[in-house]
């Protein structure tokens, strides 16, 4: 019998959801994981608790500078926000994927690196520079980012030979290169991630040419939620490309 309290006690201990001691994980949102970064189906995810209070499964990194998917980040591209507004890191030339910061409890003390974000939250103080509803009463909302986007006028013309190609059968969970392509350029799925209870893809068109560091090939990006059309998909990369900024569609 003693032996068997013992074995629940060692049981409860390596089964409950507590943090490696002195180590803090965070999202690729920048929340703080309530439990230690855990293999979820192939990616790395951890609870984390929103402004709102609730639970939320998210992305993360088991080690430093490594991606959700727990591939290496490259050398020169250590995980970090990077001008976007998640953390990411590069994996090689033509791949990214999302990540984590790993630290020590008092680093993370001394830095303030703990913040909690709310994208429902932010995205109520952003005005969309246009807005479209469809015969279902749906509103589908287009929003201005800034982003390193390069000035693509000289590429205009074959872009849109490649907007024009697109239809939502090319979307998928997977990050993907080359789904739309021409001699200068090519439509590329960065990836997938959750937010809100929804799953938004990462688009860009970028420039077929290697990318050498802090430069940019990318002359379009979108960040659409599930659910918007393909012509709303088209315009937003037409946006994007307009603009010289990033574009992101939600739909209400």
């Amino acid at each position: 019998m003693e032996h068997l309290h013992t074995f629940l006690i060692l049981l409860f201990l390596f089964c409950s959801p507590w943090l490696s001691a002195g180590t803090t994980f965070l999202t690729h949102l920048g929340t703080q994981c309530e439990e230690d970064c855990k293999p979820d189906g192939g990616e790395y995810k951890c609870k984390t608790i929103d402004e709102d209070g609730r639970s939320q499964a998210l992305y993360c990194s088991p080690q430093e500078n490594m991606d959700y998917l727990g591939r290496q980040c490259r050398a020169d591209s250590t995980c970090g926000k990077h001008g976007e507004d998640f953390y990411w890191c590069r994996i090689n030339v033509f791949t990214w994927g999302y990540c984590g910061l790993v630290k020590d409890d008092e680093k993370i003390t001394e830095t303030g690196e703990v913040t909690h974000i709310s994208p429902r939250h932010r995205n109520k103080r952003q005005v969309p520079f246009a807005s479209v509803r469809d015969q279902n009463n749906r509103v589908t909302n287009f929003f201005e980012e800034p982003a390193n986007i390069l000035d693509g006028r000289q590429w205009r013309d074959d872009a849109l030979g490649l907007i024009n190609q697109w239809n939502n059968g090319y979307l998928r969970t997977r990050a993907t290169s080359n789904l739309i392509r021409s001699n200068d350029l090519r439509i590329d799925l960065q990836g997938s991630f959750p937010r809100n209870n929804r799953r938004y893809y990462n688009l860009q068109i970028q420039r077929n040419r290697r990318r050498s560091p802090r430069e940019s090939t990318t002359i379009s990006q979108i960040i659409v939620a599930d659910g918007v059309s393909e012509d709303n998909i088209r315009r937003a990369f037409q946006e994007s490309l307009d603009r010289q900024a990033r574009v992101r569609v939600e739909v209400s």
